[in-house]
């Protein structure tokens, strides 16, 4: 029953998001218009549709709103765009019902089963219509609203595929019904099919659901109660196997990896029953909601620790000597792994020293010329060793290559039990007695050791007859074969092969348990004397990492200052401890980062791989979960590497963006942060960014260790949906800034700051060399000021008010001006104060007089007067008492405290009052 209800559900929803989401939303329902150039790639597909999807720009549940209490209430809930909701209750609805349904009648037939739930679909993701339209809620929809919408997803074409046919008013009628108080409001002018009526019973049950996950509410929010909702639900479930689930509830902040590969395998074993009802991993924290089951946990458990990065693995130091770790190969499962490896770690094993590049090249060539295996040196080489083998050979020449990689890895190779196993210069001799053959004087001459054994490796391979194929390599009684496996009272090399790979798996596996059993997490000896570098746990002392772990970002030599740890600043030995589940984490990290720069540990982005209801319904089971970068998240150009086309989140499990550095210089972390907010919005999911251990958060983009000029310019380290288009206006403006000469990281710095961010618009606006596009949205910001949408401090209000009213007193001129006319009055009322301090008039009456005065005469001595009919009749000393007394008041006294500004303050000042002036009604038209 269960496996054919989730079959039919994945049927019908992989139809509904190829035919409605991909085909309609996805491709023909973006905000903005793209330019002609890029119409054009677009449509040649050599570059993605950056547009944003509209149902992404949309909040389905706590989002933004600019009253007050209404969003207070809205912030009580995690932040989700409409798509994901609409899904959410697409999914969630059909899963539902179809348990439901065929829990009371399993023999259901399939085509009225896929018929009701192709109609459900459509009702789910209709049901919110309000919030689609961006009206008011409960507003009365109409049926040519919903016409509307049914053409622009698609809806129509989607129900002929079961061959049904709704009309508008039939479907708004079943929308309706959806949410209780809204029942029959709009009775169609014909009643669809009767089987129809209950469906919208499932929508309003998935909605309720979805609400309650996403509400922070400690009653009844988040799994208890989604759980409370199932259990009291009295309108459409009939079958009690749905009201049985078990809660997975596990916070382990340090290490998100490993909480997402056992998302995976909790979601997968438990497909077989329904899948997860829930299933979210974000900020540290994994919740899932499965049936109920004695073993899936278990196997998911199992899964996870077989399949983590602790197999046979190489490494090569950087003085060129071969290690094998986490395993006990055969010869047969050796040679299987060598030739699996990739070309770069195959080329290490025929590192020797760079001072033979030039006398063995020669030599070389003519050695192995027969076999392929001349010598490729790589073109550049600043290192004291060199690869023999930099670039690709043909099958052939790969074959001899990898014969001579077993020799030289196996004489050369790196045991901890040295007095049991043969040395290298034992086995050295070995295979030279092997062989029978004389070694050439320039492969003799060879001093370094380890260099000697190589080469020594790949004359073997020319000299490789039948005979010496059998000895050395293909026989049972082989060489190599007596080396790794043991003869006789000789102990083959795999009994010494050391590794903390089984110790490890143990240890995840133990860890896990103990979480999911609810239990307190201890380590296995609270006594042990080290110290985790990431947990603090206590952990086994002697056993430091090693290089050879290959952990991401982790230095063996890490110094942490914290208490009771034995490492030293000043002291020339390493000695970390890292607890054997954060090797597992960060081990796991190095194997999905594979190619990136591993400078110190990164930021964790924090992202979910699946969000709402049944949210792994279709995805694929991956066998790894694939990775994409911040740059992946923001390149357009598909030729390129990795892009995001759109579609991805909801056909596989990603992680996107899980590690990335952040960057040092304020213009890298403005273009940082706008990269950021811009794959936020074109994932559709949440962004958390996190510097620090993960916390929960409810909004949708985050980042608890934000520089604090960036903090300030979009308005706090917290954005809801709707706030990230304004914040992202504010990086473009911060980058053009940054690009401009006169203005750079000084004016972006008080644009950033709300107190004195008019005053920077102002300024940027008076700097000539200002590109245009830069003047046209600054300008826009200066209107949004002077018509009281935004707010200017009081001491900004008296700039203005003087630049206003001087406009009365001095003739019209327009921008073109210079500044020194556009500052006339400011500048004479400056020096007239400044003057009448210097004879000692201070008090306000004296200075009002003496500026007064200046401004009447200095404006008619050089014809700068403006006609009565500006000043209101008033005569020219009126109105220049006006102004000054404004001034003294207001400015010199208020603004400026009775002091004169400093040249910084007075350009800043100057370019409020020059803005003001400019835009008096009188000078606009000069404008």
């Amino acid at each position: 029953m269960m496996g054919k209800a989730t079959q039919a559900v994945e049927q019908v929803y992989g139809d509904f998001l190829k035919q409605v989401v991909i085909d309609h939303v996805l491709e023909k329902d973006r905000k903005g218009q793209l330019s002609e150039n890029m119409n054009k790639r677009v449509a040649k597909k050599s570059h993605i549709d950056s547009r944003l999807v509209r149902l992404m720009t949309i909040s389905g549940k706590g989002g933004w709103h600019p009253d007050p209490k209404i969003y207070e209430r809205y912030a009580q809930n995690y932040n989700i765009t409409l798509l994901d909701h609409l899904l959410s209750v697409t999914r969630g609805s059909l899963m539902l019902a179809s348990l439901d349904w065929l829990s009371r009648n399993p023999d259901m037939e399939d085509d009225f089963l896929k018929r009701k739930l192709y109609v459900m679909a459509a009702i789910a993701f209709m049901h919110d219509l309000d919030k689609d339209l961006e009206l008011p809620r409960n507003t009365q929809m109409t049926s040519e609203d919903v016409e509307e919408r049914m053409s622009r997803y698609g809806i129509a074409d989607f129900l002929a595929i079961v061959d049904v046919s709704l009309m508008p008013d039939q479907l708004l009628y079943l929308i309706e019904k959806v949410e209780a108080t809204q029942s029959h409001r709009t009775p169609p002018a014909q009643l669809p099919p009767r089987d129809f009526e209950a469906l919208s019973l499932y929508v309003r049950l998935a909605d309720k659901l979805d609400g309650a996950w996403v509400s922070s509410d400690p009653k009844s929010g988040g799994l208890k109660g989604v759980l409370a909702r199932l259990a009291e639900d009295q309108g459409c479930l009939h079958s009690d196997f749905l009201r049985h689930w078990q809660r997975i509830d596990l916070f382990d902040p340090h290490h998100p990896f490993l909480l997402d590969e056992l998302q995976r395998w909790l979601s997968l074993f438990s497909r077989r029953l329904t899948g997860p009802l829930l299933e979210v991993h974000q900020d540290g924290r994994l919740f899932m909601l499965l049936p109920e089951s004695k073993t899936v946990v278990d196997e998911a458990l199992k899964a996870l620790c077989k399949r983590l990065p602790f197999q046979l693995e190489l490494n090569v130091s950087n003085r060129g000597v071969p290690a094998l770790f986490n395993g006990q190969p055969s010869y047969a499962e050796l040679k299987k792994f060598i030739a699996d490896l990739p070309q770069r770690e195959l080329s290490n094993l025929f590192k020797i020293k760079a001072a033979y590049q030039a006398i063995l090249t020669e030599p070389l060539d003519e050695l192995l010329d027969d076999v392929g295996l001349n010598p490729s040196f790589p073109k550049k080489s600043s290192g004291a060793l060199v690869t023999l083998y930099a670039e690709d050979m043909d099958e052939e020449a790969q074959q001899w290559l990898q014969r001579a990689a077993y020799l030289a890895l196996l004489l050369n190779l790196k045991l901890d039990a040295k007095k049991k196993a043969a040395t290298p210069a034992q086995r050295e001799t070995a295979l030279l007695d092997c062989l029978q053959s004389t070694r050439p004087d320039w492969l003799v001459a060879v001093e370094d050791d380890s260099s000697r054994r190589i080469l020594t490796a790949l004359w073997a391979v020319a000299l490789a007859d039948e005979k010496v194929l059998e000895v050395v390599w293909d026989s049972d009684n082989a060489l190599v074969k007596r080396w790794l496996e043991g003869a006789d009272d000789q102990p083959g090399f795999n009994r010494f092969i050391t590794g903390r790979g089984a110790q490890v798996i143990q240890g995840v596996e133990r860890h896990f348990r103990q979480l999911l059993s609810g239990k307190r997490v201890v380590a296995e000896d609270e006594e042990a004397m080290g110290r985790c570098l990431f947990t603090d746990q206590p952990t086994n002392f002697d056993e430091p990492i090693k290089d050879e772990l290959g952990l991401y970002g982790v230095r063996v030599s890490a110094f942490s200052g914290r208490d009771n740890r034995p490492e030293s600043p000043s002291s020339d030995k390493a000695h970390t401890n890292v607890s054997l589940v954060s090797i597992a984490e960060h081990k796991l990290r190095a194997v999905v980062q594979q190619g990136g720069k591993q400078n110190g540990v990164p930021t964790l982005i924090s992202s979910p791989i699946t969000s709402g209801l049944f949210g792994g319904l279709a995805l694929t089971d991956d066998k790894k979960i694939p990775a994409l970068s911040l740059y992946d998240l923001s390149r357009l150009e598909v030729k390129k590497g990795k892009v995001l086309r759109g579609m991805e989140v909801y056909q596989a499990r990603y992680r996107m963006a899980r590690l990335e550095r952040m960057a040092e210089k304020t213009k890298d972390q403005v273009n940082q942060l706008r990269m950021l907010l811009k794959a936020s919005c074109r994932l559709g999911r949440p962004l958390h960014v996190f510097r620090g251990l993960p916390t929960q958060q409810r909004a949708f983009f985050y980042y608890d260790a934000m520089p604090r000029l960036l903090s300030d310019l979009i308005g706090g380290n917290a954005l809801r949906l709707e706030q990230i288009v304004n914040a992202l206006e504010k990086l473009e403006m911060a980058q053009s800034f940054l690009e401009t000469n006169d203005l750079g990281y000084d004016v972006l710095r008080l644009y950033a700051n709300p107190k004195t961010s008019f005053g920077a618009i102002c300024l940027a606006c008076c700097v000539i060399q200002a590109p245009e596009q830069l003047l046209r949205r600054l300008k826009s910001e200066y209107l949004k000021y002077e018509q009281g949408d935004k707010v200017m401090t009081n001491e900004e209000g008296s700039l203005v008010k003087l630049g206003q009213i001087a406009a009365g007193i001095q003739k019209s001129i327009g921008a073109g001006a210079s500044a020194s006319e556009q500052l006339l009055v400011f500048k004479l009322c400056l020096d007239a104060v400044n003057d009448a301090r210097k004879v000692g008039e201070v008090d306000k009456q004296s200075l009002i007089y003496a500026v007064a005065g200046e401004l009447e005469h200095n404006l008619i001595r050089k014809g700068k007067a403006a006609a009565s009919k500006h000043r209101g009749g008033k005569s020219l000393s009126d109105a220049c008492l006006e102004v000054a007394n404004l001034f003294v008041n207001d400015v010199w006294f208020g603004v400026l405290k009775a002091h004169a500004p400093s040249q910084r303050n007075r350009r800043i000042l100057g370019s409020i009052y020059r803005m003001a002036f400019l835009h008096a009604p009188r000078n606009k038209e000069s404008l």
